[in-house]
């Protein structure tokens, strides 16, 4: 019987691997073709001028229109892409950007234990997002279990599975 449970187990945790799997290789298409480039870069911006609480919540969160309206609920440029983002400004309506990285609902994660307290920058997870000029549709960093045990391991961190499965 003991045989059965564990048997059960590691085929409730292969599957749960491959879905994982399988969720982090789709790709997300934007419904914007975002430049972070040209907004870090060139209009001097940082990562947390639009992803809200990246240092001191848990969650980083998408930049939503009240962001985005700040600068753009005109059009600046002659750019198509731009008056996309100014129509759902004026109109209201959520752009529809798709996350493209996630933890399961199974892990606890806090952006601010991570940034804030940590000081890690966030190219470090993330890739170095601010230099692309087409748009994130996959992630540029491999972030799962291994990945993170590895940096925990190699900063001291605790791995004690309760630190982030509760």
């Amino acid at each position: 019987m003991k045989a059965a449970y564990i048997i059960v187990i590691v085929i409730l945790i292969a599957v749960a691997g491959g879905v994982s799997v399988a969720l982090i290789a789709q790709s997300a298409e934007q419904p914007i073709p975002f430049n972070h480039k040209l907004h870090i870069e060139e209009a001097g911006m940082e990562c947390t001028d639009c992803h809200l609480y990246a240092v001191d919540g848990v969650r980083a969160t998408i930049p939503n229109l009240d962001i985005c309206g700040e600068c753009h609920a005109e059009p600046l440029t002659e750019s198509a892409h731009e008056a996309r983002v100014a129509e759902y400004v004026r109109e209201g309506v959520p752009i529809p950007w798709r996350k493209v990285y996630w933890v399961p609902e199974h892990v606890y994660f806090s952006h601010r234990r991570h940034t804030a307290v940590a000081e890690i920058a966030c190219e470090t997870c993330h890739g170095i997002v601010g230099e692309r000029s087409d748009p994130l549709t996959r992630p540029l960093v491999r972030l799962d279990m291994d990945a993170c045990m590895k940096c925990h391991k190699e900063t001291g961190a605790s791995n004690d599975c309760v630190a982030c499965h509760m």
